[in-house]
């Protein structure tokens, strides 16, 4: 690393406000671990956006020329992020029992005509199922862009820090050399 990437961090990182503020997240991360579960996989925020993207993509060709088209398409979402695999759909964790809704299901990427609703789904209506889906693909692309702005506020702070450090350093020189 850099010494004066170094120095900006240990700056940041070594004020008293800053390490009681740390020792109180530790905590709170501690005390409720389950609430801190990284959810999102091995499957990068990257990926997730291109996964959206392809879908979007893919749902505009099949219903072009159509006055309306559904906000959800099983089978364009299953082809645009991957067949089920294991009685999941990648890209909505665990929280979602796909068997209610996926029968046949392979790892075969072209089998996409996978959703149908099995005779022992009880309790668990087609429409029900959804409009989970549909919820939980709103609240992935919401999660998504507000992680891409966070990012982007995170790197944006960061760079004016180095600028902030780069222009104090070379006024300091500029100083010392005119003093001299």
């Amino acid at each position: 690393m850099r010494r004066d990437y170094w120095e900006t961090l240990y700056n940041i990182w070594a004020p008293e406000r800053w390490q009681q503020t740390s020792i109180i997240m530790k905590v709170n991360r501690a005390a409720n671990p389950e609430a801190n579960m990284h959810t999102s996989g091995s499957v990068s925020f990257a990926t997730h956006q291109s996964r959206l993207e392809s879908y979007s993509q893919q749902m505009t060709e099949k219903y072009v020329g159509e006055e309306e088209q559904p906000r959800l398409d099983p089978e364009v979402w299953v082809a645009s992020s991957g067949a089920p695999k294991k009685g999941h759909v990648y890209g909505f964790g665990h929280s979602m029992n796909t068997s209610m809704v996926l029968s046949g299901a392979s790892s075969s990427a072209s089998q996409t005509s996978a959703f149908s609703t099995p005779a022992g789904a009880a309790g668990t209506s087609p429409s029900e199922m959804m409009g989970f889906i549909a919820d939980t693909i709103s609240g992935l692309e919401s999660r998504l862009a507000e992680t891409m702005e966070a990012r982007l506020a995170q790197t944006m702070e960061t760079r004016l820090v180095q600028m902030q450090t780069q222009v104090t350093d070379a006024l300091q020189a500029q100083l010392s050399q005119t003093l001299s």
